[in-house]
């Protein structure tokens, strides 16, 4: 459920808020079995209990992070840029992979963080860090944060309880699916390892690659095309955990500043969407002043000849 516009909020202990906001997320994980849309996520390759248990560990990780920077706040102002953002996230993302391999494999498992940086999935949450990771944080701090007002505002001037929460799904289902990419990527090859964490439709290599391949091109598909279409919208794509499944949404965020630090084929997107929208317009000034000359040339036109056969029988009748 998202906020109202405008809706006012009291102000709340960050540490209480973020204690309550976990424990629904946390409660809601149990629920992510069921999809509320046809939406492919990386996390429908794993089993149900595995699937469930990657959810848990990220929203664990996540609150353990949060928690730690809420302290950090409260003893002196505490406010990290956009780099240490993206240095704290991958720390995050870091701290999940390893915590759910481990509980997996029931001994400590140490990822290779060169991998985990270049894995495609990771570049573009880091890309993402501050509307995914950010601007949770300074809402848990304030509601009415500048950073949270500089992105939803006008739509939303202040961020309610179930606002905060949403964003907090988004984190971790975007965790969840960063860690499972990394996972598909870096040790599929393991047979064991895919007998221990994959449903057993993906034990065929045909259907595992089948998957693998879609998820590819969905993935490129959204960071060259709906990415950049999303941003130069003004909209946010988000994922929420619900009773009744895991949904995607598209809220209102204007990111404008974003659209021009884009290059390459996301740039080219917006490009194409610029040049349609020109020609179509121009096509419809075109229709519209070649309809009106058409109109006044035949009711001219039209109005002369009929005017010339009823003078033509006037006369014929006067004679």
């Amino acid at each position: 459920m998202f906020p109202t516009k405008d809706k006012q909020t009291p102000r709340i202990d960050p540490k209480r808020l973020s204690a309550l906001i976990f424990s629904k997320v946390l409660y809601k994980t149990r629920f992510c079995k069921r999809k509320g849309n046809e939406a492919l996520f990386c996390i429908d390759l794993l089993k149900e209990d595995v699937k469930t248990q990657l959810l848990s560990t990220a929203t664990l990780k996540t609150e353990e992070i949060y928690t730690c920077l809420i302290e950090k706040h409260r003893h002196y102002p505490f406010y990290f840029s956009k780099i240490e953002g993206k240095e704290i996230f991958f720390l995050l993302l870091q701290k999940t992979c390893e915590a759910f391999l481990t509980s997996e494999y029931g001994y400590q498992v140490n990822i290779d963080l060169k991998a985990l940086k270049k894995s495609f999935y990771t570049k573009e949450l880091l890309n993402n860090t501050e509307i995914l990771f950010r601007v949770p944080f300074y809402t848990l701090l304030d509601q009415k944060s500048p950073l949270f007002r500089s992105i939803y505002y006008p739509v939303y001037s202040s961020a309610s309880e179930d606002f905060v929460e949403v964003l907090i799904h988004n984190l971790v289902l975007e965790i969840s699916n960063c860690v499972t990419y990394y996972v598909i990527m870096d040790f599929s090859s393991i047979y064991a390892f895919r007998q221990q964490l994959y449903k057993s439709k993906f034990l065929s290599l045909r259907n595992f690659e089948r998957f693998k391949n879609n998820i590819e091109w969905k993935l490129r598909i959204s960071a060259s095309i709906e990415h950049p279409l999303d941003l130069y919208n003004n909209r946010s794509k988000i994922y929420l955990l619900r009773t009744s499944g895991i949904h995607c949404k598209k809220v209102y965020a204007n990111r404008s500043k974003e659209v021009v630090n884009l290059e390459r084929l996301p740039l080219l997107a917006i490009v194409l969407i610029e040049i349609w929208d020109f020609i179509m317009s121009r096509v419809d000034e075109i229709f519209y002043i070649t309809s009106r000359v058409l109109r006044f040339t035949f009711t001219s036109f039209l109005g002369q000849v009929i005017g010339l056969v009823w003078q033509g029988i006037i006369k014929g009748l006067k004679k």
